[in-house]
C-alpha cells in the first residue's frame, strides 16, 4: 500500500520511504540490516521436502558446491546467462582440446604444401586459410565460455544487473 506523507513523499506500508526507481522497498532504519545496492544481499525460501530434493538434485547435476552456489546459478541461468553442467564443461574442454588439434594439422598442411610436400590446387589453398583465419576465432570464442563458466558467471551477471540498473533510471 502507497501512503504519502505531509510533503507529498512516497512511503511503503512500514513508513519507509520509497524510491521510484527501486521496485524493493527500503526497510526502516530501525529494524534489521539496511538494504543497499552496492552490497550482497541474502535470499532465503522455505521449501517442502520433494522440491528440495530436486533442488538438490539439480545442484549435483550442475555441479554446485554448496545451495548458494545453486540458487545463484538457477537466477542466472532464468536471467539468460550460461550454466553449465560438470559434464557439459568437461565436453567443452575436450572440444577446446581437439580444436587445438586441428588447428595444429591445418598449420603443418599449410607448412608442408608452402615446402613443396604436399600438392594443393588453388581451392584447397583457399579452405586452409579459410581454416587458420577461422580456427583462433572459435578457439577464442570456447575460451570465453570457458572462462566464463570457471568464473560461474558473476562479472556477467553484475554488468547485466548494471545495465538493468541503468535501464530502470533511464
Amino acid at each position: 500500500m502507497v501512503k504519502y506523507d505531509a510533503h507529498g513523499k512516497d512511503r511503503n506500508s512500514d513508513g519507509a520511504e520509497r524510491n521510484a526507481a527501486d521496485p524493493v522497498p527500503r526497510k526502516s532504519a530501525g529494524r534489521g540490516r539496511p538494504r543497499s545496492a552496492d552490497r550482497r544481499q541474502v535470499v532465503s525460501c522455505r521449501l517442502p521436502a520433494e522440491e528440495l530434493r530436486a533442488f538438490d538434485a539439480l545442484c549435483a547435476q550442475l555441479g554446485a558446491k554448496s545451495r548458494s552456489d545453486g540458487v545463484r546459478s538457477v537466477v542466472r541461468m532464468a536471467s539468460g546467462f550460461l550454466e553449465f553442467s560438470r559434464e557439459d564443461s568437461a565436453r567443452l574442454e575436450e572440444i577446446r582440446y581437439e580444436l587445438a588439434k586441428i588447428g595444429t594439422n591445418v598449420n603443418q598442411i599449410a607448412l608442408a604444401a608452402n615446402r613443396g610436400r604436399a600438392q594443393m590446387v588453388r581451392a584447397q589453398w583457399a579452405s586452409v586459410g579459410e581454416l587458420r583465419r577461422s580456427l583462433p576465432v572459435v578457439a577464442r570464442v570456447l575460451n570465453q565460455i570457458i572462462a566464463e563458466r570457471r568464473r560461474q558467471g558473476v562479472a556477467l551477471f553484475l554488468k547485466f544487473a548494471e545495465g538493468q540498473e541503468g535501464a530502470r533510471r533511464g
